[in-house]
């Protein structure tokens, strides 16, 4: 798990840059993409699309809620530290993608981390778990598209030359997060 330790240290400083962590090896023009979405259901769900040229495997990605408005909690066990009905981390068993190691989602926590292999261009990951948002005049176990803006995303790719290469993102008001495309939005 030290993977994901290093990883959720990094988000305290998301710059919205790409870092480049093999310099032998220049990042194609347009270099990594992974884009978020979250969707507030029953259950609630995250879907991660690498959207990267052809060669950029996405390895790693975090995420972080403690920067969201609407002061986003996971709410994985009942009677737990969220509001109301509550549903535990779960993995899409049906996608080519395979997810080979977790920091979970902790009830009333804002991190998770998740390590994949096979996670290749135009292929999409979907987890569900919920989140209520904790604002200061009381919790709710709705999530609106809102609340979710400011939760930081920080991914790890897998080059076509084998080099590792670190881009983030910044939830929206949509509850999407983009990382844009090594200047190529």
């Amino acid at each position: 798990m030290i993977f994901a330790v290093a990883l959720l240290a990094g988000l305290s400083s998301v710059s919205a840059q790409i870092i480049h962590t093999d310099k032998k090896t220049e990042t194609p023009g347009c270099g990594p993409r992974v884009w978020i979405e979250y969707t507030d259901d029953d259950p609630d769900y995250f879907i991660i699309k690498n959207r990267s040229p052809k060669g950029w495997s996405l390895a790693m990605l975090a995420i972080d809620l403690a920067p969201s408005t609407g002061n986003l909690v996971f709410d994985t066990n009942e009677g737990g530290k969220g509001v109301g009905g509550a549903s535990p981390f779960y993995p899409d068993a049906l996608s080519p993608v395979r997810l080979v190691g977790t920091i979970p989602a902790e009830d009333g926590g804002r991190t998770i981390g998740l390590q994949f292999e096979e996670f290749l261009q135009d292929r999409d990951y979907t987890f569900h778990v919920d989140l209520d948002a904790i604002p200061s005049e009381g919790g709710r176990t709705w999530v609106l598209p809102a609340d979710v803006k400011g939760a930081k995303v920080l991914a790890t790719f897998k080059g076509p030359s084998g080099q590792n290469d670190k881009i983030d993102a910044v939830f929206d008001e949509n509850a999407e997060a983009d990382s844009g495309a090594g200047g190529c939005v």
